[in-house]
């Protein structure tokens, strides 16, 4: 049942994913930590795209990671189709792999450069000792599904390939074991604009064809709106927003998403910006020592003394909408300039 701190965590019987409590921390020597994650949890229900959005060093690719137990996490719970995934190790673990597939963020550093793109792909099936037959088999379909000739590739290798169609093969060596759920973790930033719309595409069609459910991990949230269901919005480790991808869109509420908001390319360039820019910062505290309170505090215009000494409780604010914020901002306007943050840096 849904806690303190768990208000938006649904009861569902179609939930394939279910993170509660997650912490993540690195010791990095001289008795410092790291703390990369504190305290998330969340739901991805069966055939949903997740949003997972923040700046970089926020703690999201972690948080996939951690999902996928590379490593297991510091503490905290992963459950995948009601299963801890955090109690199973050896075989137990190992026979749940196939089934949950990570794309990352470098195509080209991901791909072995000495193998053959057919032997990239068929990779998981040889270990999981496939017959000869139904992996060629498989490997050409996929390879046609994401828009690649098995004949024409076949004996190619990664570096003759660009970003976007190393990509694909990356793509095809997650769908080729045919899991249930896919992390996507940054899986467009390292790509040419005019490429990204296409993998976004494809994403969007093996979707559909191949039933899957996603996480999509970003930076941006103009990508994310696009192919997310519902979005998580995070901060310094912590969630500050969960909502629909059009609510939060249209109306952030957490003064860390209107930063975000804000930082959106916008149609008229030369739109004044005016407004305070007292109370606020643009150096982002460090993991090793976030601050006290609410995370956001020492950039937050918003922020009273409350924010300084005590966490906030994710709580909801509308229907499906819930903010981790001591004032959230409820009127219901979108940012329109980097000063409605109070002039918070803008270089997300």
């Amino acid at each position: 049942m849904a806690g303190v701190g768990t208000a938006h965590l649904r009861e569902a019987d179609d939930v394939l994913v279910r993170v509660e409590h997650l912490v993540v921390e690195f010791p990095v020597g001289n008795g410092n930590t790291v703390h990369a994650v504190s305290d998330v949890s969340f739901d991805i229900r069966a055939g949903e795209t997740l949003g997972l959005v923040g700046e970089s060093g926020c703690g999201k690719s972690t948080t996939g990671r951690a999902i996928l137990q590379l490593p297991p996490p510091t503490s905290g719970s992963v459950y995948f189709e009601g299963v801890d995934l955090t109690t199973l190790h050896g075989d137990r673990l190992r026979r749940i792999r196939p089934r949950a597939q990570m794309i990352f963020q470098d195509p080209i550093s991901s791909l072995n450069e000495t193998r053959k793109v057919p032997d990239l792909v068929a990779e998981g099936l040889r270990v999981w000792q496939h017959p000869k037959n139904e992996i060629e088999t498989r490997v050409n379909d996929v390879l046609e599904a994401v828009g690649l000739d098995p004949q024409a590739v076949k004996q190619r290798r990664p570096r003759q390939f660009s970003g976007g169609q190393c990509q694909r093969i990356c793509i095809a060596r997650a769908l080729v074991l045919e899991p249930d759920l896919i992390v996507c973790d940054e899986p467009v930033s390292a790509l040419d604009v005019s490429v990204q719309a296409q993998i976004l595409n494809l994403l969007e069609e093996m979707k559909a064809r191949y039933k899957l459910t996603l996480l999509f991990i970003t930076h941006d949230l103009a990508v994310v709106r696009n192919v997310s269901d519902r979005i998580i919005v995070m901060y310094l480790g912590r969630i500050c927003e969960v909502a629909d991808s059009d609510e939060l869109i249209s109306k952030p509420a957490h003064p860390y998403t209107r930063l975000l908001m804000s930082s959106v390319p916008r149609v008229n360039p030369d739109q004044k910006i005016t407004g305070q820019t007292s109370h606020s910062s643009d150096e982002i505290p460090s993991p090793l020592n976030p601050p006290p309170g609410c995370r956001f505090n020492t950039r937050c215009p918003l922020a009273q003394d409350i924010c300084r000494t005590e966490v906030p409780e994710i709580r909801e604010i509308g229907p499906r909408h819930f903010v981790a914020c001591h004032f959230p901002v409820t009127d219901g306007s979108a940012p329109q300039t980097v000063a409605d943050v109070a002039g918070i840096g803008a270089g997300v």
